[in-house]
């Protein structure tokens, strides 16, 4: 989010904007300014701000955001060699994609090089890693079925057995994990 508003909203997030704008604050509670004035102010500058972005396209955001956070997925190396070199095909940049699972680093030679990488760097807790998104907790004392934690569109949930191939009406049961729980663990 920081690395979007710092590319986006540039103004917005400059401390010298949000020191004015404290000031601003202080002269309404004094009495000293009129806050209609400066709400209207705000607001015309804020809404020229939204205006320059609604016509941006997922790939300029993806591109900005791997812009600015690229260090943080590609550390320098220690041989001096390109860290954004693909690994796979050795002639590929690597950089951030959207998926339709959330983002992750992929080869720029896409199709012809499939090399994918997780963004999230694995936690190294318990559990037993099956496939990409998947995780297994283990199985349940009363019916037997693996409890897994997976990862989809809308973020980690826990699902208990897999979909019956043969009846699509019969779904596994799941539940989201609740955020308090994913900041905590």
């Amino acid at each position: 989010m920081t690395a979007f508003l710092t590319s986006f909203f540039e103004r917005y997030v400059d401390t010298d904007f949000t020191a004015t704008l404290e000031e601003q604050l202080d002269d309404i509670s004094d009495g000293r300014a009129d806050w209609h004035d400066i709400m209207a102010a705000f607001w015309r500058d804020f809404s020229a701000a939204v205006a320059q972005t609604k016509d941006l396209k997922i790939s300029d955001v993806i591109d900005a955001l791997d812009e600015d956070l690229g260090s943080h997925f590609f550390p320098g190396r220690e041989d001096g060699a390109d860290p954004r070199q693909c690994t796979a095909c050795g002639t590929g940049r690597l950089g951030l994609r959207l998926g339709k699972f959330g983002a992750f680093i992929g080869c720029s030679n896409y199709p012809t090089c499939q090399f994918t990488r997780r963004l999230v760097a694995e936690d190294g807790g318990e559990g037993e890693t099956l496939k990409e998104g998947m995780k297994s907790l283990g199985q349940d004392p009363e019916t037997g079925e693996e409890v897994t934690v997976r990862r989809g569109p809308y973020g980690l949930y826990i699902q208990r057995g897999e979909a019956d191939p043969d009846n699509k009406k019969i779904k596994p049961k799941r539940t989201t994990i609740p955020k308090v729980w994913r900041a905590t663990s």
